[in-house]
């Protein structure tokens, strides 16, 4: 299946260009099973396959890969960012007591985020780094009803630099990006699931060290 998936994508790539790389990057975002970092690095291959590395050809490489593949994948994030927005108080609401938290302990957070000068900063710091799984992000940031300002300014300029790297991974590296986005993608699922098992621990914690909170 995951084969099918990349052919198309690549299919799509060569006949939509830069839209292409646009749209993809929306539908990666969004879509699961496809790794978050083939768009870009497939794109950066097909586009500038055979092109040496010279300064021309880094700013078409921003221009048709990394400014489209980044925007994309803003506006998808904005979906995820939704479902964290708009399920997240109704499910802590009904399920947090048994989980030990409460939709106060949310809103606690989110007035800490709010009052931290350097919130944006580490917002653009996980968007940047490649193994960060992109949902986990959104998801919180919804969850806890970051400002939709700094989070599309902040999710675009962590995109760009992440962008810019995968996209010359995938330009430099040829035919191994593949290889290198499924190590990646691996990656990105063992540290989403290691976020899962970190907060499954805290709210264990949490709950035998306050069983009556609800």
């Amino acid at each position: 299946m995951l084969e099918e998936i990349i052919l198309g994508i690549e299919t799509f790539f060569l006949n939509y260009g830069t839209l292409g790389v646009f749209l993809a990057s929306i539908i990666e975002e969004i879509i699961a099973p496809i790794p978050s970092t083939l768009v870009i690095m497939g794109s950066s291959f097909l586009i500038l396959k055979g092109y040496p590395l010279a300064l021309e050809n880094i700013l078409t490489l921003l221009t048709y890969v990394v400014l489209p593949a980044s925007a994309g994948v803003t506006l998808g994030s904005l979906f995820v960012y939704a479902i964290g927005y708009l399920l997240g108080c109704p499910f802590i609401r009904r399920w947090g007591k048994y989980l030990g938290v409460s939709w106060g302990d949310i809103a606690k957070a989110k007035g800490q985020f709010s009052s931290k000068k350097n919130d944006n900063l580490i917002l653009f710091i996980l968007r940047a780094i490649p193994v960060v799984p992109s949902v986990a992000i959104s998801i919180f940031c919804g969850v806890i009803r970051y400002r939709i300002r700094d989070y599309l300014i902040f999710t675009l300029l962590g995109s760009l630099l992440r962008g810019f790297i995968l996209g010359l991974l995938g330009w430099q590296f040829g035919m191994l990006y593949l290889e290198i986005s499924q190590q990646i993608s691996f990656l990105e699922e063992l540290v989403l699931i290691l976020l899962v098992m970190a907060l499954a621990i805290y709210l264990y914690r949490r709950k035998q060290k306050d069983p009556e909170k609800t």
